[in-house]
């Protein structure tokens, strides 16, 4: 029992380290964007140590990210800080510590109900691809039905192209590390969008330039950087998956 605590706290400082690293270092710059890999750590540990461990690492991810913006090291953050310093702090402790306790509850939950994992991984990607295609089909083609109707369809389909892969993406055990894996990102641009847009709409409409509010935050404040964490997340799953078969055989 000593050995297995004292391993949680090894473990977890380790991950803690390199989540602070990384996020620090800031990430990969590929063109415009920057790729960043500051969630993977925290996700191992949620997935191998629980939620304890995945709780620990999301708020050291979330000190670090205050940090940097309070010393101006991220520019958008720091205006954040000023508008309202102490929602601001609440608002990153409270997304990193989501983005490490929500995988954690999933990953325990699904690793023992794998076919629920399936249904639940199918119905949520399925729902969000056409809501989301749907929306943007409506906008794209203005007020014509039949415009509005066709490109509503040719989403669909493409959902279902994405929906039949992952049939073969997720049909085993790798399942509940995939759905963790994604939630990951998801908690912590999902919980940032949110208080932005309930607590700071002023700054909101500053940083949109007079532009439409929603779309902004849509396309500038979520847009093509939660797609790559979205991307690097389930790219970076199987190593997930091998990290937690190898502790699992190490008796974690």
């Amino acid at each position: 029992m000593k050995n297995k605590k004292l391993m949680f706290l090894v473990l977890t400082a380790v991950l803690a380290a390199l989540v602070v690293v990384l996020q620090i270092v800031g990430g990969i710059p590929v063109g415009p964007f920057t790729i960043t890999l500051t969630l993977f750590p925290i996700v191992v540990g949620a997935a191998v140590l629980g939620p304890v461990s995945g709780l620990i690492l999301g708020l050291v991810f979330g000190v670090v990210v205050s940090i940097l913006s309070l010393t101006g090291k991220d520019p958008g953050g720091q205006m954040v800080f000023l508008a309202n310093p102490y929602l601001a702090w609440a608002l990153c402790l409270l997304k990193g510590a989501a983005a490490g306790v929500v995988p954690a509850f999933a990953y325990r939950l699904f690793s023992k109900h794998e076919k629920s994992a399936t249904v639940v991984t199918y119905g949520f990607t399925g729902a969000f691809i056409f809501l989301g295609g749907a929306a943007v089909a409506w906008k794209l083609a203005g007020k014509t039905f039949g415009v509005q109707l066709l490109w509503t369809v040719i989403l669909m389909l493409v959902a279902a192209g994405i929906l039949i892969g992952m049939h073969f993406l997720f049909k085993n055990e790798k399942t509940a590390a995939y759905i963790a894996s994604i939630l990951a990102p998801v908690c912590n641009t999902g919980i940032f969008v949110a208080g932005m847009l309930i607590f700071f709409p002023d700054l909101l409409k500053q940083w949109s330039g007079g532009t439409n509010v929603a779309i902004y935050t849509i396309t500038g404040l979520v847009g093509v950087n939660f797609l790559i964490e979205f991307f690097v997340a389930v790219v970076l799953t199987p190593a997930l998956v091998a990290i937690t078969n190898f502790a699992k055989k190490r008796g974690y």
